[in-house]
């Protein structure tokens, strides 16, 4: 089986000419690799992800994959599962133990549909459980690698409690094709710009189902790396099914704050897909000054409800 690291496509074209005459052996016509690519779209609440107290909860997926040219058949998806581990090092600083390393570790198959063509599937805290049960990780503090599930850092992780607050969790898949190609990276313009593409999908381990301390001011703040504004993107502040604010930056920086008047009942944030997302950072504070959400630019990786830590509430 060839494995293929690809970019969306690539070309290779050479002209040789001369003053007289073409050597037609010396000419190199173009030469389009053929490529096929994936689009996930959490339709379950990113809100909620893996929710600490509700083990049945799971997250819902909605997957097609695209043939640049057609021409190929994607007959087989792979779906592996990356767990970060959020935890204070030896040094006092923040740390995540990337459980399964950057590419994670295969969680199941799905049968795809056809091209373009949407299929769903669950992912369940069980199953991410499984493939993790028995990991191991050397936190640093001199014991060596420990068992994840001992509990090593008294968080109260268990068989019963799999997940804890300050977990979160990376999907990644790998599409095989019908003439034994398999996929497994794309160029960065494919995973974060193009349209109807990507390379992963977030969630974490939520507290509540929703938002729970609403009312009061909120304060959105942004950043553009580049300092040309966000380009087109933004954050809709949707409050009972209605957009009440629309946030957005203009040059390098941005501040907003936004009231939530008492008697609401639902409340979150959308993000809306730009031209340049990989420059943009947020942060999202609740009335308490507790913040909910930070996205350095590098986090940005798609459109829809933004995942706020609802255990900091």
């Amino acid at each position: 089986m060839k494995r293929i690291s690809t970019y969306l496509f690539s070309v290779t074209l050479i002209a040789v000419t001369a003053l007289s005459c073409k050597d037609e052996s010396l000419v190199t016509l173009p030469v389009w690799e053929t490529a096929v690519h994936g689009f996930g779209v959490l339709t379950s609440d990113p809100a909620v992800g893996f929710n600490r107290d509700d083990s049945a909860i799971t997250v819902d997926v909605d997957f097609r994959w695209n043939s640049i040219d057609k021409q190929n058949t994607v007959t087989n998806i792979d779906l592996f599962v990356v767990f970060n581990e959020a935890y204070v090092d030896i040094d006092g600083n923040n740390a995540i133990a990337s459980h399964g390393g950057s590419a994670g570790i295969k969680l199941k198959s799905v049968s795809p549909q056809g091209n373009r063509e949407v299929g769903s599937f669950s992912i369940s805290q069980e199953e991410v459980y499984a493939i993790y049960q028995s990991a191991t990780f050397d936190y640093g503090f001199g014991n060596g690698a420990q068992p994840i599930y001992s509990d090593p850092l008294g968080k109260g992780r268990s068989s019963a409690k799999k997940f804890v607050p300050g977990d979160s969790f990376t999907l990644k898949w790998t599409l095989t094709t019908d003439d034994g190609r398999v996929f497994d990276s794309w160029s960065p313009s494919a995973c974060t710009e193009f349209p109807g593409a990507n390379c992963q999908l977030d969630w974490a381990v939520s507290c509540a189902t929703d938002i729970q301390n609403r009312t009061g001011t909120w304060t959105i703040s942004g950043t553009d790396s580049y300092g040309d504004g966000w380009n087109g993107a933004s954050i809709d502040v949707v409050l009972d099914g209605e957009v009440v604010d629309s946030f957005t930056v203009a040059e390098s920086a941005n501040s907003e704050d936004f009231v939530i008047p008492a008697g609401s009942s639902d409340l979150y944030f959308v993000y809306n897909k730009g031209d340049w997302d990989s420059e943009v950072g947020v942060t999202i504070k609740n009335p308490a000054g507790a913040t909910l959400l930070t996205w350095v630019p590098a986090d940005v990786k798609g459109q829809g409800e933004m995942l706020l830590d609802l255990c900091l509430e």
